[in-house]
């Protein structure tokens, strides 16, 4: 089948914005680079808007009529090549990189993004945009490729429904899509939920404010309007302070504060409407030179797939894979990403928008290559055996005796003795019996230094409990990474009985993870560096020490050291520091020392990553394996340094 082409005149400039937005999500992704650059996306959807629109309604004026099959072809066939191609590299991904666990989710992102469903499985299975650093997929990002793509299918009909159905004409037109973004924008409002932000940001009912303010202006700005020299400079004051206004929210704008959805999305999508308002002027406009620089407009023309491909590298080319600084990683990924690009654009997107499939059934053709691409990661995802738990993947030492002459057990990560201390009787005179308490992280460590007791002469018990929070008060609700409500596990109540029935002569706690977790203080969501969630949380431990008592020994806690790898969540460093502030406080105020782990581990924001040769942090954030041995063994070495 043959397209005839669309009839707006081409403009650099806005290829040039387009390559801003992906420059923007890249930066995003990497490890929270640009604090704000998610926004990239949309402006994606503004300018999808935008354009798609002029399209339609410059047809609509020339031959007064949407030729709604021609119009589908042409995205078919810019869309669906490169992400069909994409998806036998995230079979791969899943025999080689996935964890067993993960398959049946990947499986079913996979099935969601050919579909162009991702941002409605995103909601209804609860995830959060925010948790993509935790848990990362390699489609994670296919959510925005869904609006669009329902954007392109709904969109026309209506256009044609309303323009040429009911001859509105533009003003009509203006009228139907001014009623919808209105629509849009109190949908966003009524469904807003400070605690959770997932259904306003992923929702194609609440996100179409963008996309149909794109539309909004093209109908009533349009591409072929002759602007005069006068209204051209007024454009460009106006677009440098649209610039501005976005390169404010870009690299301050946290993905999850409530200014965001407030009107924040709203004013910086008035910002993209104003520069691209000086797109459309063309030469004559500072801002539309400046966006056409032949590296923005390059960028702009491989975006698609830039941001198809660049996402499945970050999972891949991870610290613990490729042990680099951060830098070093940053390009890597970047020309991995590169090099994908221009093969997919090359050999992939280009061939076939040209020349369409060399086929007398291209919709048969179409479907069977939506069908395979499916199967081919349903094989690649299929259940494997996941191998029986062991203890971490530190090796067992050989069983050996205290000075007592009582055999000592070593303890696997699911055996009891691991969370048990020998009564003082067993023990030789002076022997230190040192509690671990805390999350995930105190269980790692804490084992870690189990398996170093001999060498420092102590005995270690770890209790930690995975995703432990301390906040189980009335006023202050904790929440998990994802954004949900997380149960207490009542493992800081626990603590008082912990110390009751072991009475060891030290008590360690570790917070490992504590930044993450995010309150509701007063009805308002509250994150470590907010002020009323430093003190609830300094208060929290204050009290915990005082239930305690002279039961835990002599009290010691120990700062976080910044996350790495799918952990990095955007601005976690700040974070992290904020977090450590609270503990030293809560230390001082309580005369409770303080173990500087976090300097030992990550004397800069970038970390050690490897200890003799083998990582300390293999997932980013737990302590395991061979690498943490030395940590393990500074660790308890400094808290039996301490005076008791």
């Amino acid at each position: 089948m043959t397209t005839h082409r669309a009839s707006i005149r081409h403009l650099p400039a806005l290829d040039g914005l387009r390559g801003v937005a992906v420059i923007g999500v890249v930066l995003f992704h990497a490890d929270g680079l640009l604090k704000g650059g998610y926004l990239g996306v949309d402006l994606f959807f503004v300018l999808s808007g935008f354009l798609i629109t002029s399209i339609l309604v410059a047809e609509i004026e020339r031959t007064g009529r949407v030729d709604l099959s021609v119009f589908w072809v042409r995205r078919a066939r810019r869309l669906f090549p490169a992400l069909l191609a994409l998806m036998p590299a995230i079979a791969i991904y899943a025999l080689t990189v996935a964890k067993a666990d993960e398959l049946s989710q990947l499986r079913g992102d996979a099935l969601a993004t050919l579909a162009y469903v991702a941002n409605w499985r995103a909601i209804f299975s609860e995830k959060s945009y925010w948790d993509l650093f935790a848990a990362p997929s390699p489609l994670e990002h296919t959510w925005s490729l869904s609006i669009e793509e329902q954007f392109y299918v709904l969109w026309p009909l209506l256009v044609t429904g309303v323009g040429v159905g009911l001859g509105a004409g533009r003003r009509g037109l203006a009228w139907v899509t001014g009623l919808l973004l209105a629509a849009s924008v109190a949908a966003s409002v009524a469904l807003f939920d400070g605690e959770n932000t997932s259904r306003v940001y992923f929702g194609t009912d609440s996100r179409a404010a963008a996309i149909l303010a794109g539309a909004l202006f093209a109908i009533v700005l349009g591409t072929e309007r002759v602007l005069s020299a006068r209204v051209v400079r007024a454009l460009d004051v106006l677009g440098v302070a649209a610039i501005a206004l976005l390169g404010v929210a870009w690299f301050r704008l946290d993905g999850q504060d409530p200014r965001l959805y407030r009107g924040g999305f709203w004013l910086t999508e008035i910002g993209c409407l104003v520069i691209i308002a000086c797109g459309t002027a063309g030469e004559r406009s500072w801002v539309a030179r400046a966006l056409s620089v032949r590296p923005l407009v390059w960028a702009g023309t491989i975006s698609y797939g830039v941001y198809l491909w660049h996402w499945p590298v970050d999972c891949v080319l991870t610290p613990e894979r490729v042990h680099v600084g951060r830098f070093v990683l940053l390009a890597l990924r970047l020309a991995a990403t590169l090099a994908l690009s221009l093969a997919s654009y090359r050999f992939v997107e280009v061939p076939i928008r040209a020349r369409g499939l060399r086929t007398s059934h291209p919709v048969l053709v179409t479907l069977a290559s939506f069908l395979g691409a499916f199967a081919i990661v349903a094989l690649a995802t299929r259940a494997r055996a996941v191998p029986a738990p062991l203890a971490g993947s530190l090796p067992l030492p050989a069983p050996t005796s205290s000075a007592m002459g009582q055999p000592v057990v070593w303890a696997t990560a699911m055996s009891v003795d691991a969370h048990t201390l020998p009564p003082p009787a067993r023990l030789a005179p002076g022997t230190p019996r040192v509690l671990v308490l805390g999350d995930s992280v105190s269980a790692k460590l804490g084992l870690a230094m189990r398996f170093r007791q001999d060498e420092l002469h102590a005995f270690v018990a770890e209790r930690g409990v995975g995703d432990c929070s301390i906040m189980e008060s009335l006023t202050l609700t904790r929440f998990d990474p994802r954004g949900h409500p997380s149960p207490s596990h009542g493992c800081a109540a626990s603590w008082v009985t912990d110390v009751a029935e072991l009475r060891p002569d030290v008590t360690f706690i570790v917070l490992g993870g504590g930044f993450f977790a995010k309150m509701t203080v007063g009805g308002q969501p509250a994150f470590a560096c907010d002020a009323p969630w430093g003190e609830a949380y300094e208060g929290r431990l204050l009290q915990l020490f005082r239930e305690m008592g002279p039961a835990a020994g002599k009290i010691v806690m120990m700062t976080a050291p910044y996350p790495m790898g799918r952990w990095r969540y955007p601005h976690v460093v700040e974070r992290v520091d904020c977090f450590n502030a609270t503990i030293r406080r809560a230390g001082q105020a309580a005369s409770v020392p303080v173990i500087d782990v976090a300097s030992h581990v990550c004397p800069t924001s970038d970390c050690n990553l490897l200890s003799e040769g083998e990582p300390i942090r293999p997932d980013g954030l737990h302590p395991d394996g061979k690498g943490t041995e030395e940590l393990a063994r500074w660790t308890l070495a400094g808290i039996l340094a301490l005076p008791r």
